[in-house]
C-alpha cells in the first residue's frame, strides 16, 4: 500500500496524541497526597474510575481504546496483529495451565490479542490445535506435551515463548516499518538476556538454552547460551561485548531498573515517527506510546496505595514520547 493513503489515519493520531500525558501532567499526578486524589487526577486525563477497585479495569480498558482508534483508521488493519501477537501466545499459556491444573481460577488474559481467546480457549479444551493459526499449532503441541509428558511447567513456557518473540519478529518485518522492527528485536533481545541471566543462576543445561533463546539483532544467541553455561560473571562479560551493556549491567542490580532501561529505549527508536507525515510508523508510535503512559499510571497508583515516596515513583517511571 501507498503511504501516503495513511494521510487521514496519521491526521487522527496526531490529534490522539496531544491528549498523551507530558511531563508536566505525570508531576501533577505525583502531587496527589494519597491513592483516592491520584485517582481523582487521573480522571481530569480523560480516564474513568468508577471505584477505586475499577483501576486496573479501567487502564486495560483505556489500553483497548487505542486499539479500537488504530483497527478504526489503519488502512491496512492486518499489520495490528503485531501489537497483539505476544498477548495470543501469553494467553495459551494461561489456557494450557489452567486446564492441565484444573485450577477454579479463571485464566488471566491479555488484550488485544491477535488470536481470539475463544478460539484459543476451544484448541485447548478439545485438543485440537489445529484451530489455532498456524504459528500457534506446533507451539501449543509442544508446550502441552512438556506440561502433560514431561510436567515441566517452566519448559512448557520456554517453548511457547520463544515461538511467540520468533513470530513477533516475522510480523514485524511483515509491516516493512523499521520503528517496529527494531522495537521488536529490542524486546526479543530483553527476553533472551532475562532468560539467559535466569538460567545461568539455576545451572540450566545446554538443552533449556536451544528450546527458549530466540534469534535477534544485537545478540549471538550461541554465544549467550555458551556464556550464561559458564556462570553468570561469563554471561555479564559476553553482555558487555553487545549493544545491550549497559542494561546488562543492571541485571544484578535491579530488575526494575533492567526493564526500565529497555522500556526507554523503546521509547527513544519511535521518537523519529513524530516527524513522519505518512506510513504505519507514528500509528505504531502511537501504540508503543499510550503502553507507556498506562504503565507509568499503574506505576504511580502502586506506589500511591502503598506509601511509596514521590522520588522513588519518579525514578520507576519511564520515558514519556510527547
Amino acid at each position: 500500500m501507498n503511504k501516503y493513503d495513511y494521510a487521514h489515519a496519521v491526521a487522527r493520531i496526531r490529534y490522539n496524541e496531544m491528549k498523551l500525558l507530558k511531563s508536566k501532567d505525570i508531576e501533577q499526578l505525583l502531587s496527589a497526597s494519597d491513592y483516592s486524589e491520584a485517582l481523582t487526577k487521573i480522571k481530569e486525563h480523560g480516564y474513568s474510575f468508577e471505584k477505586s477497585r475499577d483501576a486496573k479495569q479501567a487502564l486495560d480498558n483505556e489500553l483497548l481504546k487505542a486499539w479500537k482508534l488504530l483497527q478504526e483508521i489503519a488502512p491496512e488493519k492486518e499489520l495490528l496483529d503485531v501489537f497483539g501477537v505476544l498477548n495470543a501466545f501469553h494467553n495459551l499459556k494461561s489456557a494450557l495451565k489452567s486446564r492441565v491444573s484444573r485450577s477454579n481460577d479463571e485464566p488471566y488474559y491479555l488484550f488485544p490479542s491477535s488470536v481470539e481467546v475463544s478460539v484459543i480457549e476451544e484448541a485447548v479444551k478439545i485438543n485440537d490445535f489445529s484451530l489455532l493459526p498456524d504459528y500457534m499449532t506446533q507451539a501449543a503441541k509442544k508446550g502441552y506435551k512438556a506440561l502433560t509428558e514431561n510436567e515441566d511447567g517452566q519448559l512448557s513456557e520456554a517453548i511457547i515463548d520463544k515461538a511467540a518473540l520468533s513470530h513477533f519478529l516475522l510480523m514485524s518485518k511483515k509491516t516493512e516499518c523499521e520503528e517496529v522492527i527494531k522495537a521488536a528485536n529490542l524486546k526479543c533481545a530483553e527476553a533472551n538476556i532475562k532468560i539467559a541471566y535466569r538460567a545461568a543462576v539455576t545451572g540450566k543445561e545446554k538443552g533449556f538454552y536451544e528450546a527458549s533463546l530466540s534469534e535477534c539483532d544485537g545478540i549471538d544467541i550461541n554465544s549467550l547460551s555458551n556464556a550464561a553455561q559458564k556462570g553468570v560473571d561469563e554471561l555479564l562479560e559476553y553482555l558487555k561485548t553487545t549493544r545491550y551493556k549497559e542494561a546488562a549491567a543492571l541485571l544484578t542490580v535491579s530488575s526494575i531498573a533492567f526493564e526500565k532501561w529497555f522500556d526507554n529505549f523503546l521509547i527513544v527508536i519511535i521518537e523519529n515517527a513524530k516527524v513522519e507525515p505518512f506510513g504505519f510508523a507514528p500509528l505504531a508510535a502511537y501504540w508503543f506510546a499510550k503502553e507507556a503512559e498506562i504503565k507509568n499510571i499503574r506505576i504511580l497508583l502502586n506506589g500511591k496505595k502503598n506509601n511509596v515516596d514521590n522520588d522513588t515513583i519518579r525514578e520507576r517511571m519511564r520515558r514519556l514520547y510527547v
